[in-house]
C-alpha cells in the first residue's frame, strides 16, 4: 500500500495564487476564499497588454471569482476620508473610492468578454488563468465595488450606527457628487446607463459575504437586488445589511429568497418601500437565526470535501491513474457542481455523507445516492457517495493502484446505473473514499453525463455491475433530503399538570408571545 507521502508527492507544478498586494486586498481575498473556496477565487489577475512582447501585463481587477456560469468582479479601494466640509469631502471620496472602482470593473468586464484567453495570474503573463471562463451565452457577470475608509465619518455624520452607507435608488450616477442636493453617505444607482454595480463598505462587506457564503447564495442575492432596485419598488434602506435581512426571510413561489412585498399587501398598493432601520439586528436576534446557524454546521462537511479535492488540484498533487490525462480545467467541472450547491442543500448532503460514513463502517462497500426530486425541474444534478474498503488480497495484485482502479471503475458503473434509472438528471457526480476505519485515506471524484443509452449499453452496465457485486436496486440506497432553512424548535415534552395552568385569556396571551418570538416580522 502506498504511504501518504507517496500518494501526495509533487506530480506537476502548483497553481500560483496571489494573496493580494495591499492589506485590504489580502483581507478581501481571504473572505472570498472562505466563502467561494480557493479553486474559483483569484486575487490580482492580469490582462496581457504588452507592447511587442515588452513590459508587464496590466492588473485586470482586485479579485475575480469564476464559477461557471458566474463571474464576480471585485474592485476594492480603501480611501482615507478627506478633510473639509462634509458634502465636498463626500464628493471627493466617492469619486476615488466608488466611481473609479466602477470604471475599473467596466474595463475588466469588457476584457473578460472579448479576450478571456489573454488573462493571466502573473504580471509577466506566462501563467494562463487556470479556470475556463463561461461562454458568452452562459456568462452571468456580477460587479461589486468594495469602498472602505468612510465608516468612522459615516457614524459621526448620523450620530451612531455601524457606519454602513445608506441605499437610495433615486440617487443616480453623478448626482452622488455633483449638484445642489448632494446626500453624503448615500449610494443609489452608480451607473444607471450600464449594468448594475453593487457597493459594499466597511460595515457590510463582512456581513454580506458571511451570511451568503456560497457562490449560489451570493449571486442569487445580487441578481435579486439588481432587479428590485431598478424596478422602482425600493425607496431606500438604512444599509445593505437591512436590505439583506428583508430578503433573507422572504421567498417567492419557487421557494427561492426574493424581494417580495410586505405580508398582506402588494407592490401595487404601496408603490415603493422603505426597509425599516434595525431590520438586520432583529434578524440576527431572532431565535430562528440561531437555529439556522446550528443547522448549517452539518453543511460544512460538504465544504471540507470540496477543499480536499481543490487542495490537490491547485497543489499539483492530484493522483492520475494510468490511462488518464490530467487537465485542471476538466477536473474542475466535477467539483464545480458541488461548489454551486447553496448552503441549505449542503446541509442535506453533509448529513447524508456523515450517515454514509457511519453506515459504511466495517463494510467492504457502501453506496448512498443523493438525488433531487424528479419534480424539481431546475435541479438536474445527482450525487452519490461511495465507500470502498482496501482489501488484503489487493496487496498481492498491484497494491493501492489496483484499489484506486477498482474504486474508479465502481464510480463509473454506479454513475451510469443512476443515470439510466433517472432520465430526468443531466449529470451525476460520484465521490468515493475509504471507510472511516481504514488505515489510508484518499478521495476520488467522477462526473458522468446523461445520454441516450442503447439497449446494449444498459445490458453491459448490468453485466459489469453483477460482475463487481454492485447492487442493482439503487432505490434502496437513496437518501431523501428535506431541509428547512429555519428549523422549528424541538417540541418540549408535554406536562399535563402544567398544560392546565392559567385561564383561557392567559393561555392565549402566552401562545401569541410564542408565535411572535418564533417568527421574523418586517
Amino acid at each position: 500500500m502506498e504511504t501518504a507521502s507517496e500518494k501526495f508527492e509533487q506530480l506537476r507544478p502548483a497553481v500560483p495564487r496571489s494573496e493580494g498586494t495591499t492589506e485590504s486586498e489580502q483581507y478581501l481575498a481571504k473572505l472570498a476564499e472562505r466563502s467561494f473556496l480557493d479553486l474559483w477565487s483569484y486575487a490580482n489577475p492580469y490582462r496581457n497588454q504588452k507592447i511587442n512582447g515588452a513590459g508587464d501585463g496590466k492588473e485586470l481587477c482586485d479579485l475575480i471569482i469564476v464559477c461557471d456560469p458566474h463571474v464576480i468582479i471585485f474592485s476594492e479601494k480603501t480611501i482615507a476620508w478627506p478633510n473639509g466640509v462634509t458634502e465636498l469631502a463626500w464628493s471627493r471620496w466617492y469619486k476615488r473610492a466608488i466611481e473609479k472602482s466602477a470604471n475599473q470593473i467596466r474595463g475588466a468586464e469588457r476584457w473578460i468578454r472579448d479576450l478571456p484567453s489573454e488573462i493571466y495570474l502573473d504580471p509577466d503573463c506566462t501563467i494562463p488563468f487556470p479556470i475556463e471562463f463561461p461562454s458568452a451565452e452562459r456568462m452571468i457577470v456580477h460587479r461589486v465595488v468594495v469602498a472602505r475608509g468612510a465608516g468612522a465619518a459615516c457614524r459621526e455624520h448620523f450620530g451612531g450606527g455601524n457606519g454602513s452607507l445608506m441605499l437610495a435608488p433615486g440617487v443616480k450616477g453623478r448626482e452622488h457628487y455633483k449638484g445642489d442636493s448632494i446626500r453624503p453617505f448615500v449610494v443609489g444607482d452608480v451607473d444607471p446607463e450600464g449594468p448594475y454595480v453593487h457597493v459594499l463598505d466597511d460595515a457590510t462587506l463582512d456581513i454580506i459575504m458571511g451570511e451568503l457564503d456560497t457562490v449560489s447564495d451570493f449571486t442569487r442575492y445580487l441578481t435579486s437586488k439588481e432587479i428590485f432596485v431598478r424596478s422602482g419598488k425600493l425607496f431606500g434602506a438604512e444599509g445593505e445589511e437591512d436590505l439583506l435581512a428583508y430578503y433573507a426571510i422572504r421567498t417567492n413561489k419557487d421557494g427561492q429568497h426574493d424581494f417580495m412585498p410586505p405580508v398582506g399587501i402588494s407592490w401595487e398598493d404601496i408603490g415603493s418601500f422603505l426597509v425599516p432601520s434595525g431590520a438586520y439586528d432583529d434578524f440576527i436576534n431572532n431565535p430562528q437565526y440561531e437555529r439556522r446557524r446550528k443547522a448549517n454546521e452539518a453543511s460544512y462537511v460538504w465544504d471540507d470535501l470540496i477543499k480536499a479535492f481543490t487542495k490537490h488540484l491547485l497543489g499539483g498533487t492530484s493522483i492520475v491513474l494510468e490511462g488518464y490525462d490530467f487537465d485542471l480545467k476538466k477536473s474542475e467541472h466535477a467539483v464545480r457542481y458541488m461548489a454551486l450547491e447553496d448552503r441549505v442543500s449542503r446541509r442535506g448532503f453533509g448529513r447524508g455523507i456523515l450517515d454514509a460514513l457511519e453506515q459504511g463502517r466495517g463494510k467492504s462497500r457502501f453506496f448512498r445516492a443523493m438525488l433531487p426530486p424528479a419534480t424539481d425541474g431546475a435541479n438536474k444534478t445527482g450525487y452519490f457517495f461511495l465507500t470502498v474498503r482496501y482489501e488484503k488480497f489487493m496487496e498481492k495484485n498491484g497494491g493501492y493502484e489496483i484499489y484506486r482502479h477498482f474504486r474508479t471503475q465502481n464510480l463509473r458503473l454506479y454513475g451510469e446505473a443512476m443515470l439510466m434509472k433517472n432520465p430526468h438528471l443531466d449529470q451525476v457526480v460520484g465521490i468515493a473514499v475509504e471507510p472511516v476505519d481504514s488505515r489510508e485515506s484518499s478521495e476520488d471524484i467522477g462526473l458522468i453525463f446523461q445520454k441516450e443509452w442503447t439497449k446494449e449499453e444498459c445490458q453491459t452496465n448490468a453485466e459489469e455491475c453483477k460482475h463487481f457485486g454492485i447492487v442493482q436496486n439503487l432505490s434502496r440506497a437513496e437518501y431523501h433530503m428535506k431541509e428547512f432553512e429555519y428549523p422549528s424548535p424541538r417540541p418540549k415534552a408535554s406536562n399535563p399538570k402544567r398544560s392546565l395552568a392559567g385561564n383561557r385569556k392567559e393561555r392565549r396571551r402566552a401562545k401569541a408571545v410564542a408565535r411572535k418570538r418564533g417568527k421574523f416580522r418586517i
